[in-house]
């Protein structure tokens, strides 16, 4: 008699469209028996519906509150274990029976999945033991196997030496490779078909190149390696949308995050529905909560706003921080979360209240109303700068429209990067941004994105005094947006 049916209780689903409820596909005995993992990584943030008869329920589903998409795996998770004890002698009612035979069943079926997926030997031989960091590094350890044969390739094109009888050429040259490293170009023996003190040629490895990493080939493979992991790292850190939006019910309180994901490294956290947090009180996770780090909402303020990921479950989350960099974020409130990544930034006004802004993708702003930072303000020949309405503590590209006028005709301004230094404004000095006078006491125009430095400030400078009117549209605030 076989007890079991060919099944890995396994149902996946890939929703579009924001979905809260996926069935569990085979029978069902309690309702710890099913778990979910979304896009690779379990969740737990969910409750069961089912009805049980006979003890068998074959209608469970896995509820979310709100919706989810992308890749959606509902799998049977039955720990073994003794569910039944039949009275020895007494009767024993079919359905008990069934229950029992039922439950084996699916934990059978359990155990053969698991198998499936499990690392096997050939039979006769010995299954390897593997640790935890051999799993974690075998992909690293599968592309240090294939630059070694890459390097081995290499070197059989360029040697016209016989291979030894029997052995690979791959294997021949790659270890031919190590003893030349380990010797030095320069030392003595065949290198290439040639003999003696080696003169490097056209197409040979450098001794540099060989060496990299201390004078073997596996080091020169792994001092690779951490490079290309580096590289690796910054190419995969990012943010796709997660667009900042003040709140249409609370706009001078609370701001709303987009769905989306912001990733560093290996490490990544998505947003699967908008989260609305307020900045006027500290923070407590959840939709419509506070999200200060620490203390109270200042008047013409600069908050930072840092993706959250829940270490239990790796669900998104965000605070607010006056801090330009996630060391100095205050985390005292924040235990099990870890900071992913800074995806945005708000200013205050002078009443405390969030300014209103429009956040396009890469990270560029947009004030609701262009803001007047100076109106009919003297501007001289004299060099200064100008502080403007901009994040504090770091550099931004401020867009900024400017009108000049001055009784001295052909004068222009010049509004720069406080980086550049001192300029001149002028046609024989450093130019202008801002028309030249044709009319005295006439206007000219003009408009420039303009970086900062970290004290909100650019520097402007006329070839005649005159006055000056400056208006911020907003600005750029480079956080890693792709999109």
């Amino acid at each position: 008699m076989s007890i079991t049916t060919p099944d890995d209780r396994i149902s996946t689903y890939n929703p579009v469209a924001a979905t809260t409820q996926f069935a569990a596909g085979f029978p069902v005995f309690d309702n710890s028996d099913i778990g979910v993992t979304v896009d690779s990584i379990e969740r737990f943030d969910f409750t069961i519906s089912a009805t049980y008869a006979a003890g068998i329920s074959t209608d469970a589903k896995a509820v979310f509150s709100p919706g989810i998409t992308g890749e959606v795996i509902v799998f049977g998770k039955r720990a073994p274990r003794r569910s039944s004890r039949f009275v020895n002698g007494g009767p024993l009612p079919i359905p008990d029976q069934n229950l029992a035979l039922d439950t084996i069943e699916a934990e059978v079926q359990e155990a053969a999945r698991e198998n499936r997926r499990a690392h096997k030997a050939p039979y006769g031989e010995e299954g390897g033991v593997f640790t935890a960091s051999d799993v974690e590094n075998a992909q690293a350890n599968a592309a240090s196997a294939a630059a070694s044969a890459a390097l081995a390739a290499k070197w059989a094109e360029n040697g016209d030496l016989d291979v030894i009888p029997g052995k690979r050429a791959s294997e021949y040259w790659a270890r031919k490779a190590q003893e030349w490293a380990l010797g030095g170009v320069a030392g003595v023996g065949s290198f290439n078909s040639r003999t003696g003190i080696v003169v490097p040629q056209n197409g040979d490895y450098t001794s540099a190149q060989i060496s990299r990493g201390a004078g073997s080939v596996e080091n020169a493979l792994a001092a690779i390696e951490t490079d290309i992991s580096a590289t690796k790292a910054l190419l995969l850190s990012g943010i796709e949308d997660l667009l900042l939006s003040n709140n249409s019910g609370n706009p001078n309180t609370h701001v709303d995050i987009g769905t989306g994901k912001a990733r560093v490294g290996s490490v990544v956290v998505a947003n699967l529905a908008t989260l609305t947090k307020r900045i006027n009180a500290t923070w407590v996770a959840g939709s419509g909560n506070g999200g200060l780090d620490t203390g109270a909402v200042a008047a013409n303020g600069t908050y930072f706003l840092y993706a959250l990921r829940k270490v239990s479950d790796g669900s998104f989350e965000a605070v607010f921080s006056t801090s330009a960099t996630i060391a100095g974020v205050n985390v005292s409130l924040l235990a099990g979360y870890t900071i992913v990544k800074c995806i945005g930034v708000v200013l205050t006004n002078a009443s405390s209240v969030i300014r209103p802004f429009i956040m396009y993708p890469r990270d560029e702003y947009a004030f609701v109303g262009p803001i007047a930072e100076v109106a009919n303000t003297t501007i001289t020949t004299t060099s200064a700068l100008l502080a403007i309405t901009v994040p504090n503590g770091v550099r931004v590209k401020a867009n900024l429209r400017f009108m000049f006028s001055s009784s001295a005709t052909t004068s222009s301004a010049l509004f720069s990067d406080p980086a550049q230094g001192v300029l001149a404004a002028g046609g024989n000095n450093d130019g202008g941004n801002v028309g030249t006078m044709q009319v005295a006491s006439g206007f000219a125009c003009g408009s420039d994105e303009i970086w900062t430095n970290t004290s909100k400030q650019i520097r402007r400078v006329s070839g005649a005094t005159g006055n000056m009117w400056v208006w911020n549209d907003g600005f750029y605030f480079p956080c890693g947006r792709n999109a």
